[in-house]
């Protein structure tokens, strides 16, 4: 019962994004027919509303927006990268921080296939980037637990292209004293509606993953 009645944020890209759901201005992915197509219409139905609901807790914001990566990349909308001052500082609401605080970012990077490294202070490359997000996350919510997730995916699967990209986050995991929720490599990968986005059995199964490593 650790988490009852906790808060709980989430960054994240399109796969945790649910209309309604997310701040005004943000894109959702699970909108409209979508939402129909894949089966994902309500809270119950997404990995994170899955997750909070099992552990007793409750949504304070879910900071999540279609189409974004961590990056401050040439193409990205600002300041929807999650390393901006404004993504960083809106996971709490009306004076309440979040007491766990879900990252779940990097597949659009590894899809851009962005840069792994680079010069101090480029936040055009991932590793940079993914700590700087980190950096103001714990220095806005210092008594937050941040849990960051690796990308769902398995060589053989998706051609090893997140894998590097997994790496970076568990080294930054380590760093910051996150906890890491290791989804690459697991045995299950989950169903979607694309080939990418899970539909309403694939966020089963991300849940599934996510409390078996918490519990």
């Amino acid at each position: 019962m650790k988490y009852k009645d906790k808060y709980f944020s989430i960054m994240g890209d399109s796969i945790s994004t649910l209309y309604g759901y997310n701040p005004l201005g943000f894109d959702s992915f699970y909108k409209y027919e979508m939402c129909g197509l894949s089966g994902v219409k309500n809270y119950e139905d997404t990995w994170w509303g899955r997750v909070i609901n099992a552990l007793g807790g409750r949504l304070l914001v879910n900071n999540s927006w279609s189409g974004t990566l961590v990056v401050k990349h040439p193409l990205c909308r600002i300041p929807s990268y999650a390393c901006s001052d404004e993504r960083t500082s809106g996971l709490a609401e009306n004076g309440i921080s979040p007491d766990v605080i879900m990252i779940y970012m990097g597949t659009n990077d590894a899809g851009w296939e962005v840069e792994l490294v680079g010069g101090d202070g480029d936040i055009a490359c991932f590793g940079n980037a993914y700590r700087l997000m980190l950096e103001k996350i714990k220095r806005n919510y210092p008594d937050a637990e941040i849990w960051c997730f690796t990308l769902c995916g398995r060589e053989g699967r998706d051609g090893g292209y997140m894998k590097d990209y997994c790496g970076v986050i568990r080294e930054c995991v380590k760093e910051y004293g996150c906890k890491l929720i290791d989804l690459y490599g697991q045995s299950r990968v989950y169903e979607t509606v694309d080939g990418l986005h899970p539909d309403a059995e694939g966020m089963k199964t991300i849940a599934e993953l996510v409390l078996g490593q918490i519990k």
